[in-house]
């Protein structure tokens, strides 16, 4: 809080059917209007993806978990290193009014995970979230492993491994097969909430390279509208703080 001789007084903001506490600072002086906000973060736990009741993910990483505990999984299997990239949910200001926010404006919008060098194998792990408005929950999950040398598998050796483990595809290509979920229910094709994507390069049958990839595209969509609809929401409050205090024309 800024420590000066400002009135201050309280206003009402709804959003997604709560009221938001927003402190409004009227400009003297060489004084700037100012509004208080504070960003809602629900609590919710881990919510693995589970079609037909059996987990979907990656060496423990999958759809619908906390940073916290992929963060747990990862470092048990010596993936410990991490590259991480933010945002902010608010800008600093709209209509010049300042925006002073409480909560977790800034958050991370995704982290890589990865390890020291192997000599069979390099791999990482990255993972976007949702932002705060929807609990920070993994919506996306990437997994790039490259093998060193000739060490790789055989294409057939995973492509076995891989279907006995998610079982058959909705679109199988060989080195590129395609699984479709709609509400939870594997689909051939059209409409579908959900998508894992395992793609493989391989050297005389050998694979080099493959690139696994997981993503809730339904929990994205829903966390990027209410990222939306947020922002809206202080803007528009901000507008009406402005023009409640703007000076009277001169006639």
């Amino acid at each position: 809080m800024r420590r000066n001789a400002r009135r201050s007084f309280a206003v009402g903001l709804i959003w997604m059917g709560s009221c938001l506490p927003i402190a409004v600072t009227p400009a003297g002086a060489q004084q700037k209007l100012s509004l208080e906000v504070t960003v809602p973060a629900p609590t919710l736990p881990s919510d693995l993806f589970k079609p037909n009741g059996q987990p979907t993910e990656f060496i423990g990483v999958g759809l619908g978990q906390k940073i916290d505990d992929i963060r747990k999984i990862l470092t048990a299997q010596n993936l410990a290193n991490e590259d991480s990239s933010a945002r902010f949910l608010l800008d600093e200001e709209y209509y010049a009014v300042e925006i002073i926010a409480t909560g977790p404006n800034r958050f991370p919008t995704y982290i890589i995970w990865s390890g020291p060098d192997d000599p069979v194998e390099k791999q990482s792990v990255r993972v976007e979230f949702s932002s705060p408005l929807s609990g920070q929950r993994s919506t996306n999950v990437r997994r790039f492993v490259t093998y060193k040398g000739a060490g790789g598998p055989s294409v057939g050796t995973l492509r076995k491994a891989i279907i006995d483990k998610y079982g058959p595809p909705s679109t199988d290509n060989k080195t590129k097969m395609i699984w479709l979920w709609a509400h939870d229910q594997l689909v051939r094709s059209g409409a579908y909430d959900k998508q894992m994507t395992i793609a493989m390069q391989a050297k005389a049958d050998v694979v080099s390279d493959v690139v696994y990839d997981l993503v809730d595209g339904e929990a994205r969509d829903k966390d990027r509208d209410r990222i939306n609809e947020f922002q809206k929401s202080v803007e528009d409050a901000a507008k009406k703080v402005r023009d409640q205090h703007a000076a009277a024309p001169k006639l």
